[in-house]
């Protein structure tokens, strides 16, 4: 099949162009805001109207010159962001810069960078984009880092309880399970709906109705990796919060994918990575500690290269501990990469946040609904449509067999080899007693794709399971 894939990804006026050259090429085409896109059939999703279709066209040019800053393989079209983003030519370029800096100066770059301990420039930098102060965000290493961080910190004892969910990473079920054979916590998974998903109270009811007198934190994704499900993480917070209970946001898929405010979602501590949609280097991420409002809850930092040093006072009290900055500084860091992954995040403050959300969320509904046009009954949707739980994740599985793990491995790889599309698959069960896994195919969809590609995408899937069958 003849594809549409990255064919305007990577030209050579891309590669000479700094970040400063990207705003003014794309401020020529930032009139009037983003529009969310429509699904097929605009009536089924209220997108965009006939009288928009200028404002249409002006997003779409704007998207262009966004789509030029990347060089994905143009014999792909990469899907798969919840694994890893791709760095924008900007970033790549600064990224290369602040290498050579280390190289040249060893000694002193950092100091010409302004990348002194803490990162100071940074963080306030970055407070600024997510609604927090500076003593309350670090730059990690990803969102394993900053989860294990937050855990292991705790002040938890032998008895003490953590309500999760049954659709939880590795990365957070690992420090849990570690504090629960070190410490003896319990941890209490609860079963979170995936084919009934009707109401965010369904979330919050189903947390608050298993807090006992032991509950002492819960922890959630803000968008579940397997299902691409988004979570009410200001109504489970502000739950947590009115128990006296600690929120732990696993933010590892919303940093560069909808606009985030920590301050707004209330929570304690929330965790993020910088490689995935934010697209900077590997091994940067950020991580969240509440430091306002009222007192932090008892941490200890664990990976600190300033403790006793910088030293935490008993209760906590914000003013008297930059907990962020005890939390950052463990030695010597990536400086490189940390820089060009804030490099990264500036680059979508220029973009817009807000329009990022729209264009990737408004791809995403169009996805899905593409997928129920071509496939009809068919298949089983396990991520839902609706506004309020929509993520730029989705997932679905087109066989009659959900369970077949052999038919979804072969699936994406047949996918990928035979069109160039490139997914990958997830599995989890979808009630907590079930013996067997599900599969799904997980699409994700970001600033670099467009509706064409979707429409070749959703052809090619339908083609390849007539012939895999049912």
């Amino acid at each position: 099949m003849e594809q549409t894939k990255n064919t305007d990804a990577h030209d050579s006026n891309a590669t000479g162009m700094s970040r400063r050259g990207f705003l003014k090429l794309g401020g020529a085409f930032a009139v009037g805001g983003m529009t969310a896109l429509s699904l097929p059939g605009a009536s089924q999703a209220g997108g965009i109207g006939s009288g928009k279709k200028i404002q249409e066209l002006k997003n779409e040019l704007f998207w262009r010159k966004v789509r030029k800053q990347f060089i994905i393989d143009p014999d792909v079209v990469y899907m798969n962001i919840g694994t890893t983003g791709s760095m924008p030519i900007p970033v790549l370029e600064s990224y290369e810069r602040y290498n050579r800096l280390a190289a040249y100066h060893p000694k002193t770059y950092e100091e010409e960078l302004g990348a002194e301990f803490g990162l100071p420039n940074q963080r306030e930098k970055l407070a600024a984009q997510f609604g927090c102060n500076s003593d309350e965000i670090c730059l990690s290493y990803n969102t394993t880092d900053g989860l294990d961080t937050v855990v292991y910190g705790l002040d938890l004892q032998a008895g003490d309880e953590i309500l999760t969910t049954h659709h939880e990473h590795i990365a957070a079920l690992s420090p849990l399970n570690v504090r629960q054979d070190r410490d003896g916590i319990n941890v209490k998974y609860l079963e979170i709906p995936v084919l009934d998903v009707q109401d965010p109270t369904q979330f919050v009811d189903l947390f608050e109705s298993n807090v006992t007198s032991n509950t002492k934190a819960i922890l959630f994704s803000h968008i579940t990796y397997k299902t691409g499900t988004k979570l009410p993480a200001k109504e489970l917070c502000a739950m947590a919060r009115s128990h006296g209970i600690t929120s732990i946001v696993d933010g590892a898929h919303t940093p560069g994918m909808i606009q985030l405010n920590f301050h707004d979602i209330g929570c304690d501590f929330y965790a993020g990575s910088g490689h995935k949609w934010q697209c900077g280097p590997g091994g940067t991420g950020i991580l969240y500690l509440r430091n306002q409002g009222g007192d932090l809850p008892k941490f200890w930092t664990q990976n600190s290269s300033l403790y006793t040093i910088v030293a935490q006072p008993a209760n906590n009290v914000r003013g008297a501990f930059d907990v962020a900055y005890s939390v950052q500084y463990r030695g010597e860091l990536n400086i490189a990469g940390l820089l060009a992954m804030v490099d990264a995040c500036d680059m979508w403050e220029d973009i817009g946040r807000d329009r990022i959300e729209k264009y990737v969320l408004g791809l995403s509904s169009y996805l899905k609904g593409a997928l129920k046009a071509k496939f009809g009954d068919q298949g089983t949707h396990f991520a839902p449509d609706a506004p309020q739980f929509l993520s730029g994740l989705t997932a679905f599985n087109p066989f009659d067999d959900v369970t077949d793990a052999t038919k979804a491995e072969t699936f994406v790889q047949r996918l990928q080899d035979e069109t160039g599309f490139q997914i990958r698959y997830t599995n989890f069960r979808v009630h907590l007693s079930d013996s067997v896994d599900a599969y799904a195919l997980r699409i994700s969809t970001h600033i670099f794709h467009t509706r064409d590609q979707i429409d070749e995408l959703v052809d090619a899937m339908y083609d390849l399971y007539l012939t895999m069958g049912p």
